[in-house]
């Protein structure tokens, strides 16, 4: 971005590679990851359907959107809008699932034609600590000793993923999680769904992959 000095540049850099290590750690060979930092540059690469979806978006809402879908048709290799269903969630191309997150500087995607698989879903979240306040309406009380940020980050893969299945709207404590190193279970209470995931760290994010198959 302008005004951005060298080391910026390189410190940006260094973040995106370690997230893209990190991704393409988690993710099955038939699920296709990638990270894109976000950029002003993207906007203008929109589809007029697209433009009109963020049109009254704050500008920082619409570079994540434009860098979003630019990353979602790199990875498809189809250059086609893509646009928003009602569960704020991209709308693919007939055959292809995924599922797509930002954490105000990168946006992070997989996609996948597998027919096995029913539905992706992916979750990033930085580092910095949540407030008290927002801590506990993530974490639930038996969840206790599970850091917030990862539980955030935990909760938001298994969402999408379950909202791709057609389910509705969760709150984050309706969401159950059971934590090992590197993977993790959660529990849709109100329906008793299962789903499993993968996630890793890096130095400045946290990264969660759920994949459900058929």
């Amino acid at each position: 971005m302008v005004g951005e000095n060298a080391e910026t540049v390189e410190h940006r850099h260094e973040v995106g590679v370690a997230l893209d290590k990190a991704l393409r750690g988690i993710a099955p060979p038939d699920v296709t990851v990638g990270v894109r930092r976000i950029s002003t540059a993207d906007v203008s690469s929109l589809f007029t359907l697209e433009s009109a979806a963020v049109r009254r978006a704050v500008p920082s809402r619409k570079r994540e959107f434009a860098t979003g879908r630019a990353l979602l048709r790199h990875l498809i290799g189809c250059d086609v809008p893509i646009l928003i269903a009602d569960s704020r969630a991209p709308i693919f191309p007939e055959g292809v699932k995924g599922s797509l997150a930002h954490d105000g500087d990168f946006a992070v995607a997989g996609v996948t034609r597998e027919r096995g698989i029913r539905s992706l879903g992916i979750g990033l979240e930085p580092h910095d600590e949540l407030s008290h306040e927002v801590a506990e309406i993530v974490v639930r009380r038996d969840e206790r000793g599970i850091d917030a940020h990862v539980a955030f980050t935990l909760k938001e893969a298994a969402y999408k993923a379950w909202s791709g299945l057609g389910g509705e709207m969760l709150e984050h404590h309706n969401v159950r999680l059971d934590i090992g190193s590197s993977t993790f279970h959660a529990e849709v209470l109100p329906d008793r769904f299962h789903l499993d995931g993968v996630f890793a760290s890096t130095p400045h994010d946290w990264v969660a992959l759920v994949v459900v198959r058929a």
